[in-house]
Protein backbone atom coordinates (compact mmCIF):
# COMPACT_ATOMS: atom_id res chain seq x y z
CA UNK A 1 0.00 0.00 0.00
CA UNK A 2 2.46 2.36 0.83
CA UNK A 3 4.73 1.44 -2.32
CA UNK A 4 1.46 2.23 -3.89
CA UNK A 5 0.91 5.68 -2.75
CA UNK A 6 4.62 6.42 -2.91
CA UNK A 7 4.95 5.94 -6.80
CA UNK A 8 1.62 7.76 -7.34
CA UNK A 9 3.41 10.60 -5.88
CA UNK A 10 6.40 9.87 -7.96
CA UNK A 11 4.34 10.25 -11.00
CA UNK A 12 2.08 13.56 -10.04
CA UNK A 13 5.26 15.20 -9.36
CA UNK A 14 7.17 13.38 -12.54
CA UNK A 15 4.25 14.89 -14.53
CA UNK A 16 4.51 18.54 -12.49
CA UNK A 17 7.75 17.98 -13.47
CA UNK A 18 7.86 17.53 -17.11
CA UNK A 19 4.64 20.08 -17.51
CA UNK A 20 6.73 22.78 -16.01
CA UNK A 21 9.41 21.86 -18.42
CA UNK A 22 6.91 22.11 -21.59
CA UNK A 23 5.70 25.30 -20.16
CA UNK A 24 8.68 26.88 -19.64
CA UNK A 25 10.47 25.81 -23.31
CA UNK A 26 6.88 27.09 -24.73
CA UNK A 27 7.18 30.08 -23.13
CA UNK A 28 10.85 30.72 -24.39
CA UNK A 29 9.57 29.30 -28.09
CA UNK A 30 6.80 31.37 -27.98
CA UNK A 31 9.14 34.86 -27.27
CA UNK A 32 11.39 33.21 -29.66
CA UNK A 33 8.63 33.12 -32.41
CA UNK A 34 7.34 36.23 -32.15
CA UNK A 35 11.18 37.63 -33.13
CA UNK A 36 10.00 36.48 -36.90
CA UNK A 37 11.41 38.53 -39.58
CA UNK A 38 10.49 39.98 -42.75
CA UNK A 39 11.83 38.36 -45.83
CA UNK A 40 12.77 40.13 -48.95
CA UNK A 41 14.38 37.58 -51.58
CA UNK A 42 15.59 37.53 -54.96
CA UNK A 43 16.86 41.18 -54.72
CA UNK A 44 19.10 41.58 -58.01
CA UNK A 45 21.63 44.38 -58.20
CA UNK A 46 23.61 45.36 -60.77
CA UNK A 47 26.77 47.93 -60.95
CA UNK A 48 29.37 48.79 -63.16
CA UNK A 49 32.54 46.07 -62.01
CA UNK A 50 35.63 48.73 -63.18
CA UNK A 51 38.67 50.39 -60.90
CA UNK A 52 35.85 52.39 -58.72
CA UNK A 53 33.93 49.20 -58.19
CA UNK A 54 33.15 48.40 -54.09
CA UNK A 55 31.23 45.82 -52.93
CA UNK A 56 30.11 47.97 -49.88
CA UNK A 57 28.15 50.28 -52.40
CA UNK A 58 26.17 47.25 -53.67
CA UNK A 59 25.18 45.83 -50.80
CA UNK A 60 23.89 49.00 -49.53
CA UNK A 61 22.44 49.51 -53.18
CA UNK A 62 20.47 45.83 -51.98
CA UNK A 63 19.59 47.08 -48.71
CA UNK A 64 18.14 49.98 -50.34
CA UNK A 65 15.69 47.91 -52.91
CA UNK A 66 15.11 45.63 -50.23
CA UNK A 67 13.93 47.88 -47.90
CA UNK A 68 11.86 49.68 -50.58
CA UNK A 69 10.05 46.48 -51.76
CA UNK A 70 9.09 45.44 -47.72
CA UNK A 71 7.45 48.99 -47.29
CA UNK A 72 5.40 48.96 -51.11
CA UNK A 73 3.91 45.79 -49.62
CA UNK A 74 3.49 47.00 -45.84
CA UNK A 75 2.05 50.31 -46.33
CA UNK A 76 -0.52 52.56 -48.62
CA UNK A 77 0.47 55.04 -51.39
CA UNK A 78 -0.35 57.76 -49.37
CA UNK A 79 2.13 56.79 -46.88
CA UNK A 80 5.31 56.24 -49.14
CA UNK A 81 6.33 60.01 -48.94
CA UNK A 82 6.92 60.10 -45.48
CA UNK A 83 9.47 57.40 -45.69
CA UNK A 84 11.64 59.42 -48.79
CA UNK A 85 14.01 60.65 -46.29
CA UNK A 86 15.23 57.23 -44.56
CA UNK A 87 19.47 57.12 -44.30
CA UNK A 88 20.82 53.85 -45.16
CA UNK A 89 22.27 53.69 -41.88
CA UNK A 90 18.83 53.72 -39.90
CA UNK A 91 17.75 50.93 -43.24
CA UNK A 92 20.41 48.91 -41.65
CA UNK A 93 19.04 48.80 -38.26
CA UNK A 94 16.27 47.45 -39.04
CA UNK A 95 17.65 44.38 -41.11
CA UNK A 96 18.65 41.33 -39.09
CA UNK A 97 20.54 39.29 -41.56
CA UNK A 98 21.22 39.05 -44.94
CA UNK A 99 22.77 36.97 -47.60
CA UNK A 100 24.11 36.75 -51.06
CA UNK A 101 22.74 33.44 -53.24
CA UNK A 102 24.31 34.16 -56.46
CA UNK A 103 26.81 36.42 -58.02
CA UNK A 104 28.09 37.15 -61.41
CA UNK A 105 30.67 38.94 -63.46
CA UNK A 106 28.92 39.58 -66.99
CA UNK A 107 30.50 42.08 -69.70
CA UNK A 108 32.01 43.72 -67.18
CA UNK A 109 29.57 43.92 -64.53
CA UNK A 110 28.42 42.62 -61.52
CA UNK A 111 25.05 41.27 -60.69
CA UNK A 112 24.43 39.70 -57.60
CA UNK A 113 21.59 38.36 -55.66
CA UNK A 114 20.57 39.18 -52.06
CA UNK A 115 17.95 38.06 -49.64
CA UNK A 116 17.56 40.48 -46.96
CA UNK A 117 15.93 39.57 -43.83
CA UNK A 118 14.01 42.53 -41.39
CA UNK A 119 13.23 42.69 -37.97
CA UNK A 120 9.56 42.48 -37.42
CA UNK A 121 9.54 44.21 -34.85
CA UNK A 122 11.55 46.73 -34.83
CA UNK A 123 9.99 47.13 -38.39
CA UNK A 124 6.74 47.83 -36.97
CA UNK A 125 7.97 49.88 -33.90
CA UNK A 126 9.54 52.14 -36.76
CA UNK A 127 6.54 52.91 -38.73
CA UNK A 128 4.39 53.73 -35.67
CA UNK A 129 6.59 56.05 -34.70
CA UNK A 130 6.13 57.19 -37.87
CA UNK A 131 2.59 57.47 -37.40
CA UNK A 132 2.04 55.35 -40.05
CA UNK A 133 -0.10 52.18 -39.62
CA UNK A 134 1.30 49.17 -41.70
CA UNK A 135 -0.45 46.31 -43.05
CA UNK A 136 0.14 42.61 -43.09
CA UNK A 137 1.62 41.63 -46.11
CA UNK A 138 -0.55 38.28 -47.01
CA UNK A 139 -0.26 37.16 -50.39
CA UNK A 140 -3.67 36.52 -51.93
CA UNK A 141 -5.31 35.13 -55.10
CA UNK A 142 -7.91 36.49 -56.52
CA UNK A 143 -10.24 36.02 -59.48
CA UNK A 144 -10.21 39.29 -61.71
CA UNK A 145 -12.86 39.52 -64.72
CA UNK A 146 -12.54 42.56 -67.06
CA UNK A 147 -15.67 43.44 -68.55
CA UNK A 148 -15.06 46.34 -71.16
CA UNK A 149 -18.38 48.16 -72.78
CA UNK A 150 -18.08 51.26 -75.43
CA UNK A 151 -20.82 53.16 -73.42
CA UNK A 152 -21.55 55.82 -77.08
CA UNK A 153 -21.73 52.06 -79.56
CA UNK A 154 -23.29 49.80 -77.11
CA UNK A 155 -20.14 47.11 -77.56
CA UNK A 156 -18.86 44.61 -75.32
CA UNK A 157 -15.24 44.27 -75.83
CA UNK A 158 -14.85 40.37 -74.72
CA UNK A 159 -11.67 38.81 -73.22
CA UNK A 160 -9.15 38.60 -76.24
CA UNK A 161 -10.89 41.89 -77.47
CA UNK A 162 -10.30 43.65 -74.53
CA UNK A 163 -7.07 45.41 -74.37
CA UNK A 164 -7.30 45.68 -69.89
CA UNK A 165 -7.49 41.36 -70.37
CA UNK A 166 -4.91 40.97 -72.55
CA UNK A 167 -2.29 43.27 -71.08
CA UNK A 168 -3.36 42.69 -67.00
CA UNK A 169 -0.42 40.81 -65.94
CA UNK A 170 2.10 42.73 -67.79
CA UNK A 171 2.55 45.04 -65.40
CA UNK A 172 3.22 43.30 -61.82
CA UNK A 173 6.21 44.42 -59.42
CA UNK A 174 8.13 42.24 -56.55
CA UNK A 175 6.01 44.04 -53.95
CA UNK A 176 2.66 43.51 -55.32
CA UNK A 177 0.34 40.98 -52.90
CA UNK A 178 -1.93 40.04 -55.13
CA UNK A 179 -1.83 37.25 -57.41
CA UNK A 180 -4.83 37.73 -60.56
CA UNK A 181 -6.61 34.58 -62.04
CA UNK A 182 -8.40 35.47 -65.16
CA UNK A 183 -11.02 33.91 -66.87
CA UNK A 184 -10.86 31.34 -69.54
CA UNK A 185 -12.83 32.12 -73.40
CA UNK A 186 -16.41 30.87 -72.91
CA UNK A 187 -18.73 31.83 -75.64
CA UNK A 188 -21.67 31.19 -72.75
CA UNK A 189 -20.20 33.80 -70.71
CA UNK A 190 -19.87 35.99 -73.30
CA UNK A 191 -23.82 35.72 -74.17
CA UNK A 192 -24.49 36.13 -70.18
CA UNK A 193 -22.32 39.15 -70.14
CA UNK A 194 -24.06 40.55 -73.81
CA UNK A 195 -27.81 39.97 -71.74
CA UNK A 196 -27.12 42.23 -68.75
CA UNK A 197 -25.00 44.96 -70.67
CA UNK A 198 -27.60 47.51 -70.06
CA UNK A 199 -27.77 47.01 -66.41
CA UNK A 200 -24.06 45.82 -65.90
CA UNK A 201 -22.64 47.81 -63.03
CA UNK A 202 -26.01 46.33 -60.79
CA UNK A 203 -25.60 42.45 -62.39
CA UNK A 204 -23.68 39.99 -59.78
CA UNK A 205 -21.69 37.51 -61.91
CA UNK A 206 -22.46 34.69 -59.90
CA UNK A 207 -23.42 32.64 -63.37
CA UNK A 208 -19.92 33.26 -64.09
CA UNK A 209 -17.71 33.29 -60.80
CA UNK A 210 -19.09 30.53 -59.08
CA UNK A 211 -17.03 28.27 -62.13
CA UNK A 212 -13.98 29.53 -60.36
CA UNK A 213 -14.83 28.10 -57.13
CA UNK A 214 -12.48 31.22 -55.32
CA UNK A 215 -13.60 33.21 -52.29
CA UNK A 216 -11.72 36.37 -53.77
CA UNK A 217 -12.75 38.18 -56.80
CA UNK A 218 -12.63 41.47 -58.38
CA UNK A 219 -15.39 42.38 -61.41
CA UNK A 220 -13.81 45.36 -62.93
CA UNK A 221 -16.27 46.95 -65.29
CA UNK A 222 -14.28 49.46 -67.56
CA UNK A 223 -17.04 52.32 -69.42
CA UNK A 224 -15.43 53.71 -72.53
CA UNK A 225 -16.90 56.86 -73.66
CA UNK A 226 -15.81 59.76 -75.80
CA UNK A 227 -12.51 60.92 -73.75
CA UNK A 228 -12.83 58.86 -70.79
CA UNK A 229 -12.99 55.13 -69.22
CA UNK A 230 -14.80 55.04 -66.01
CA UNK A 231 -13.73 52.00 -63.80
CA UNK A 232 -15.89 50.48 -61.54
CA UNK A 233 -14.82 47.37 -59.48
CA UNK A 234 -16.37 45.38 -57.07
CA UNK A 235 -14.52 43.49 -54.76
CA UNK A 236 -14.71 40.60 -52.73
CA UNK A 237 -11.84 39.41 -50.10
CA UNK A 238 -13.55 36.75 -48.73
CA UNK A 239 -16.45 38.08 -46.38
CA UNK A 240 -16.14 41.19 -47.00
CA UNK A 241 -17.45 43.67 -49.99
CA UNK A 242 -15.94 46.81 -50.86
CA UNK A 243 -16.44 49.00 -54.14
CA UNK A 244 -14.42 51.59 -56.15
CA UNK A 245 -14.81 54.21 -58.83
CA UNK A 246 -12.39 55.71 -61.02
CA UNK A 247 -12.47 58.23 -64.32
CA UNK A 248 -9.39 58.10 -66.29
CA UNK A 249 -8.95 60.67 -69.41
CA UNK A 250 -7.92 58.75 -72.79
CA UNK A 251 -9.28 59.32 -76.00
CA UNK A 252 -7.55 56.39 -78.15
CA UNK A 253 -8.28 52.59 -76.59
CA UNK A 254 -5.27 51.93 -78.75
CA UNK A 255 -3.07 54.18 -76.72
CA UNK A 256 -1.17 50.81 -75.11
CA UNK A 257 1.47 52.98 -73.03
CA UNK A 258 -1.62 55.17 -71.38
CA UNK A 259 -3.72 52.13 -70.77
CA UNK A 260 -0.72 50.44 -69.20
CA UNK A 261 -0.34 52.98 -66.78
CA UNK A 262 -4.31 52.85 -65.83
CA UNK A 263 -3.67 49.09 -65.49
CA UNK A 264 -0.72 49.96 -63.02
CA UNK A 265 -2.41 52.82 -61.29
CA UNK A 266 -6.13 49.83 -60.78
CA UNK A 267 -3.53 47.74 -59.24
CA UNK A 268 -1.92 50.42 -57.00
CA UNK A 269 -5.67 50.98 -55.57
CA UNK A 270 -6.32 47.16 -55.46
CA UNK A 271 -3.44 46.64 -53.26
CA UNK A 272 -4.13 49.60 -51.40
CA UNK A 273 -7.97 48.02 -50.81
CA UNK A 274 -6.16 44.60 -49.53
CA UNK A 275 -3.89 46.28 -47.50
CA UNK A 276 -6.88 47.65 -45.43
CA UNK A 277 -8.08 44.90 -44.38
CA UNK A 278 -5.17 43.80 -42.75
CA UNK A 279 -4.07 46.81 -40.83
CA UNK A 280 -2.22 46.02 -38.19
CA UNK A 281 -3.69 48.46 -35.77
CA UNK A 282 -1.55 48.42 -32.23
CA UNK A 283 -3.77 51.23 -30.74
CA UNK A 284 -5.68 48.69 -30.58
CA UNK A 285 -5.01 45.74 -28.39
CA UNK A 286 -7.57 43.18 -26.79
CA UNK A 287 -6.82 40.46 -25.00
CA UNK A 288 -8.11 36.71 -26.56
CA UNK A 289 -7.94 33.56 -24.30
CA UNK A 290 -8.03 30.26 -26.63
CA UNK A 291 -8.03 27.00 -24.33
CA UNK A 292 -6.71 23.65 -26.31
CA UNK A 293 -6.07 20.13 -24.33
CA UNK A 294 -2.78 19.87 -22.87
CA UNK A 295 -2.72 15.99 -24.18
CA UNK A 296 -1.89 17.30 -27.55
CA UNK A 297 1.41 18.49 -27.39
CA UNK A 298 1.90 18.21 -31.27
CA UNK A 299 -1.22 19.91 -31.84
CA UNK A 300 -0.13 23.06 -29.20
CA UNK A 301 3.14 23.29 -30.98
CA UNK A 302 1.36 23.79 -34.67
CA UNK A 303 -0.77 26.34 -33.21
CA UNK A 304 1.62 28.58 -31.42
CA UNK A 305 3.64 28.41 -34.84
CA UNK A 306 -0.03 29.34 -36.79
CA UNK A 307 0.46 32.01 -33.84
CA UNK A 308 3.74 33.48 -34.08
CA UNK A 309 3.12 33.49 -38.17
CA UNK A 310 0.16 36.19 -37.83
CA UNK A 311 0.98 40.17 -37.64
CA UNK A 312 -1.68 41.05 -36.09
CA UNK A 313 -0.94 38.92 -32.99
CA UNK A 314 1.51 41.44 -31.41
CA UNK A 315 2.42 38.79 -28.60
CA UNK A 316 1.03 35.80 -26.66
CA UNK A 317 1.89 33.11 -24.33
CA UNK A 318 1.21 30.61 -22.16
CA UNK A 319 -1.38 32.04 -19.29
CA UNK A 320 -2.23 28.59 -17.09
CA UNK A 321 -2.13 25.01 -17.78
CA UNK A 322 -3.04 21.65 -15.84
CA UNK A 323 -3.89 17.96 -16.70
CA UNK A 324 -6.37 19.21 -18.80
CA UNK A 325 -5.72 22.02 -20.78
CA UNK A 326 -3.56 25.07 -21.61
CA UNK A 327 -4.88 28.71 -21.88
CA UNK A 328 -3.00 30.83 -23.97
CA UNK A 329 -3.49 34.78 -23.41
CA UNK A 330 -3.12 37.12 -27.15
CA UNK A 331 -2.82 40.10 -27.82
CA UNK A 332 -4.79 40.88 -31.09
CA UNK A 333 -4.28 43.95 -32.75
CA UNK A 334 -7.82 43.87 -34.63
CA UNK A 335 -11.34 43.22 -34.46
CA UNK A 336 -11.63 39.43 -32.71
CA UNK A 337 -13.77 38.28 -35.42
CA UNK A 338 -10.48 39.02 -38.12
CA UNK A 339 -8.64 36.48 -35.98
CA UNK A 340 -11.47 33.84 -35.82
CA UNK A 341 -11.43 33.87 -40.35
CA UNK A 342 -7.61 33.76 -40.13
CA UNK A 343 -7.58 30.85 -38.30
CA UNK A 344 -10.38 29.06 -40.25
CA UNK A 345 -7.66 29.01 -42.98
CA UNK A 346 -5.08 27.25 -41.20
CA UNK A 347 -8.20 24.70 -40.24
CA UNK A 348 -8.22 25.50 -36.30
CA UNK A 349 -12.15 25.41 -35.31
CA UNK A 350 -12.71 27.66 -32.67
CA UNK A 351 -15.91 27.44 -30.29
CA UNK A 352 -16.73 30.93 -28.78
CA UNK A 353 -19.69 30.29 -26.53
CA UNK A 354 -18.00 31.54 -23.32
CA UNK A 355 -15.62 33.90 -22.51
CA UNK A 356 -12.20 31.76 -22.85
CA UNK A 357 -12.50 30.18 -26.58
CA UNK A 358 -11.50 26.62 -26.80
CA UNK A 359 -9.67 25.48 -29.89
CA UNK A 360 -11.20 21.97 -31.06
Amino acid sequence: MFMLLFKKKYYSYLYIFFLTLVFFFNEFSTNSALSNNYNVSDVIVEEIYDINFEKSKVVDKAFEEAFNILMYKLIENKDRSKLKKISIQDKKRLIENFSISDERFVNNKYIGQFNVQFNKRKILNYLNKKKIIPSSPNDIEIFILPVMIDTNLNELFYLNQNIFYNNWNLNSKKYHLIKYILPNEDIEDYYIIKKNIKNIENYNFKEITKKYNLQNEIILIILKSTSQLRVFSKIKFGKIDLLSNNIYNLDDIEEEEKINNIIFDIKDNLEDKWKSVNKINTSIAIPIRLSINSKNTKFSEKMENKLSSIDLISNFKIEMFNNKEIIYKIIFNGNPNKLLDIMSLYDFKIDTSKEIWKVQ
